[in-house]
């Protein structure tokens, strides 16, 4: 079993979290005053994180079971949790990695001691060699996922591009596109987040009762019905484009939140004049072949329209409005 979504979601305070070694199912654990790395186990709250912020506006991590922070435990490479008040050797700092995932830092031990807290050299937290199941700060970079825990309608929800272009689940998605239900309390979690607009790759489209609710709130909904597993074609990569131009702070949902959501985060790079690669459509969770050839084909025809067969769209690719960089 994996922990939920892919790792890349944001630090908020107040929120829980578990912490993977991105890309695998071996999560942070708390045993005592140490932590390992544990096999997830669904709602283990040794592996629940809360996370916190001091009155210095510094990041914590407190554990829901034990309330201690995850942090140095001495001046030299011993990381644990082993504290319940928030001070400078608790602090963590989250950096985004281009691949996915994040660094986490702390502050240098040593520096704290000598020059007291105004010294911000970081140090990385890494896994122990030798097979060991523990935590040490080091010098290499580790690659750490962050998956919040909601009890949100709306799961796997994550900014691409802050406050102007975000990706989620479909509202009360479990296993399939008929699971979505845009209600009250959908419609409740878009306004807090500011969401005013929804491109929608769901296979089946909202009733017209869920979209009187979305006009009623004043969310626009444009729906591109595409098959899980399927692409969108030619026209439909316009309509998604077209959308996302008229501006206002967009969400991207298909079903579970991540192929079909891919294609159009990808779409939307290649709209504004960027080159993406396999890696890069796979980073936004692209997954099948058809997917693959279908952006590559988009590619073409925005990047050189004057290959055989290649047909121009109605715009120029300099002509979006936004840079859609993704966070990932």
């Amino acid at each position: 079993m994996f922990p939920p979504g892919r790792g890349n979601d944001t630090p908020n305070v107040g929120q829980k979290y578990v912490i993977s070694i991105y890309g695998t199912n071996e999560v942070l654990t708390a045993e005592g005053v140490e932590v390992r790395l544990g096999e997830y186990q669904k709602d283990d709250s040794l592996q629940i994180w809360i996370c916190i912020q001091n009155e210095n506006g510094q990041i914590g991590m407190q554990n829901e079971s034990t309330k201690r922070f995850l942090g140095r435990r001495n001046l030299w490479s011993h990381f644990g949790c082993a504290v319940e008040i928030q001070k400078c050797w608790e602090s963590l700092y989250f950096t985004p990695l281009s691949l996915g995932g994040y660094s986490m830092l702390v502050i240098n031990g040593v520096g704290i001691m000598w020059h007291g807290v105004t010294d911000r050299g970081l140090h990385p937290v890494q896994r122990e060699g030798g097979g060991r199941p523990g935590l040490m700060i080091g010098e290499r970079i580790e690659r750490f996922g962050l998956h919040q825990l909601e009890d949100s309608v709306i799961r796997r929800f994550q900014w691409v591009v802050p406050n102007r272009l975000a990706r989620s689940s479909a509202p009360y998605y479990d296993s399939e596109d008929s699971d979505q239900n845009m209600n009250e309390t959908s419609i409740k979690f878009l306004a807090k987040h500011g969401i005013n607009r929804i491109i929608s790759l769901n296979k089946i489209p909202l009733s017209v009762r869920e979209r009187r609710k979305l006009n009623d709130a004043r969310i626009s909904y444009t729906h591109v019905e595409v098959p899980d597993f399927a692409a969108p074609t030619k026209s439909q990569f316009d309509q998604i484009r077209n959308a996302y131009a008229k501006g206002g702070v967009t969400l991207i949902y298909c079903g579970y939140g991540d192929g079909r959501t891919g294609m159009a985060i990808s779409a939307l790079q290649l709209f504004e004049g960027r080159e993406l690669s396999h890696k890069d459509y796979r980073d936004h969770g692209v997954q099948s072949p058809n997917q693959l050839t279908a952006l590559d084909e988009l590619s073409i025809r925005i990047h050189r329209p004057s290959v055989p067969g290649a047909e121009p769209p109605p715009y120029a690719a300099s002509d979006a409005s936004e840079s859609v960089r993704s966070m990932q």
